[in-house]
């Protein structure tokens, strides 16, 4: 719309210029159609800035839409003045259909960028949703979690996350504390034991609980509270406040100083409203939501999706980087060190396994699952029967073939005649009989470590802040080359926070992918996580990232450099645009015409400044 009013003010407010007498008779038409199209841009789309403007002022914070707004409301009541008064050098109404549709433009192109990289994260869930519940009225039926409360007996299906504190009513379940202790390996829950909200249904059935606390009342409750963000840019405050505090100075000058000297009151207004004008902050409102769309897209390209604009400024201000272990240096699944033990396998022990792990939660099977996709990709297509998978608790999984041709996976000698497999992590068996051993460790992301060492080249202290236990944590750190000084196991939601609150100041990036980081999240400037399931973070994480690389942490920290520099170029290129159109206005010389020809040009370089800036080769 704005683009329309825009074409049609310039096409009745061109002639003008070209050379058409005032004593023409459509020269009233073509200055009221002008006239008009310009109060619906004004309306349209200025009325979007003029109130966001109009809030900020209230809440008394300095925002960009503040100067934005004082250019439009000054040339529009400037035209107003210029029409009924007949001064030519007062009227922009061609000036105020330009810049609302330039300015609206750019910040499009900045909403545009953000919610291009939340819509990546539109169906991933976040926290458990439902369970079923056992007796009474629903009987059978999903619930809410906010429905459950204290007594109330419920199952959860495998995969799913347990709500709340509960009494485990099956004898046995397989359950994994990742998203409590970031612990990975699964364990055996017998009946008698408390189950802890948040713990996870690794098993291959349902498991029965009795509620020990209301939804309300729970711990994981609580850590899904977010708080609100009170983050302020401060940098750009500043800016705006001495940007918007000196034009404001240098146009009162400039009205006093002319209608002191000249006595011309509609000369000196036309010297007020011109500075008002050709100051509106155009490096604001168009470059820098192009160059964020350029930092965006450059680190979408290494997977890494930005959530909140905010991010540049608390990425300048990071000074420690912190590393949750499990699903976020490492993977949340183990890698098979034996993968030829895989490729040996005859035709008949591979379709076995298949069955075996096929939709079986537990890491060890996904991980296999994994490897047998990788060397049989067909293989999913050929399992079409269901074969029923019997799951003993603490040993592993069985299926029976035949009547008498049982194939096992699980702990190395579980239904084995005698100890053959002892070295192994799992074994897969066909009644009794060894077919194959499996050996696992935790993979490292690729590029972890040179991730580290550039953030080490780069002055920023690297930490791994675990639930995991000491000897595991001290392993990927050796790996990863970070001495013990630098890492922290057997950690509670609790010490981490308490740790990025006292150690790092505050001013940390915080990567983690469990609720076992919640709260180190809440503490720190800058929060980032991993795309993975069941993950609760991508709601209050500031960026979030995709595959088995972290080379986009660094990627980020390069970005928001190339950015800053690009930014830097582009004030240089606006004040010093600012110093010679005020200079012009100061003069008395800036004509309505010269103001809507300049206005475009400055936005046009300031775009060709912030694609030649985020397009360069970092230094």
């Amino acid at each position: 719309l704005c683009g329309f009013f825009l074409l049609n003010t310039m096409l009745f407010t061109l002639p003008g210029y070209l050379g058409m007498a005032d004593d023409f008779f459509l020269a009233p038409l073509f200055q009221l159609l002008g006239a008009l199209f310009a109060t619906l841009s004004l309306c349209v789309g200025g009325g979007y800035f003029i109130h966001r403007a109009w809030q900020a002022a209230q809440n008394k914070v300095l925002h960009i839409d503040l100067p934005i707004a004082t250019g439009l409301i000054a040339a529009y009541l400037g035209s107003l003045i210029g029409w009924y008064s007949g001064t030519i050098e007062l009227i922009y109404f061609d000036f105020v259909a330009t810049f609302v549709f330039l300015m609206l433009a750019g910040r499009w192109l900045q909403e545009y960028a953000l919610e291009k990289n939340r819509s990546h994260l539109q169906r991933q869930q976040v926290g458990p949703r439902k369970v079923t519940q056992l007796g009474g009225a629903n009987d059978g039926q999903s619930i809410t979690v906010q429905s459950v409360t204290k007594d109330l007996e419920y199952s959860i299906a495998p995969g799913e996350i347990n709500p709340v504190a509960a009494d485990l009513l099956d004898d046995s379940g397989t359950l994994s504390l990742e998203w409590i202790n970031g612990e990975a390996e699964p364990l055996i829950w017998k009946r008698e034991r408390i189950t802890p909200a948040g713990s996870i249904n690794v098993g291959m059935q349902s498991l029965r609980f009795r509620a020990r606390e209301s939804w309300a009342d729970s711990l994981l409750a609580k850590l899904l509270e977010r708080p609100g963000d009170v983050f302020q840019e401060s940098r750009l405050q500043t800016v705006l406040k001495w940007y918007i505090g000196t034009i404001l100075i240098i146009a009162g000058v400039g009205f006093t100083a002319w209608l002191v000297s000249t006595g011309n009151v509609l000369k000196a207004t036309q010297v007020l409203i011109s500075i008002l004008v050709v100051s509106c902050p155009c490096a604001l409102g168009v470059a820098l939501p192009m160059c964020d769309e350029f930092a965006t897209t450059r680190l979408r390209r290494a997977g890494l999706f930005i959530k909140t604009s905010q991010i540049w400024e608390r990425i300048r201000q990071v000074s420690t980087v912190v590393f949750d272990k499990t699903g976020t240096l490492t993977m949340d699944i183990p890698r098979l060190d034996n993968p030829k033990a895989i490729q040996e396998l005859d035709p008949l022990s591979i379709q076995a396994l298949a069955h075996l792990v096929d939709h079986n939660l537990h890491p060890i099977a996904r991980s296999l699952r994994e490897a047998l996709l990788a060397n049989h990709p067909h293989l999913g297509q050929a399992l079409l029967s269901v074969p029923i998978v019997e799951e003993f608790v603490g040993n592993g999984v069985a299926w029976k073939a035949a009547a008498h041709n049982e194939w096992t996976l699980g702990k190395p000698n579980w239904k084995a005649a005698h100890s053959d497999a002892a070295d192994a992590h799992s074994a897969l068996r066909q009644n009794g009989l060894l077919i194959a051993v499996f050996h696992f460790s935790e993979d490292v992301r690729d590029d972890a470590k040179k991730a580290i060492e550039a953030f080490q080249q780069a002055k920023i202290r690297t930490t791994i802040l675990s639930g995991d236990i000491e000897s595991r944590v001290t392993q990927i750190a050796q790996q990863l080359g970070l001495s013990e000084a630098h890492t922290r196991s057997s950690c509670t939601p609790s010490d981490k926070a308490d740790w990025i609150d006292t150690q790092a100041n505050g001013s940390a990036l915080m990567i983690g992918d469990g609720v076992n980081d919640s709260l180190a999240f809440d503490k720190a400037i800058c929060r980032g996580t991993p795309v993975v399931d069941r993950s609760i973070l991508q709601a209050s994480a500031d960026f979030f990232f995709f595959g088995r690389s972290l080379r986009c942490i660094p990627e980020l920290f390069t970005t928001t450099q190339l950015r800053r520099h690009t930014i830097q170029m582009v004030f240089t290129a606006a004040v010093l645009y600012n110093i010679a159109a005020v200079t012009l206005c100061l003069m008395g010389k800036m004509h309505p015409l010269l103001a809507a020809i300049l206005m475009p040009l400055s936005s046009i370089a300031t775009l060709a400044i912030a694609w030649l800036g985020m397009n360069r080769k970092p230094v």
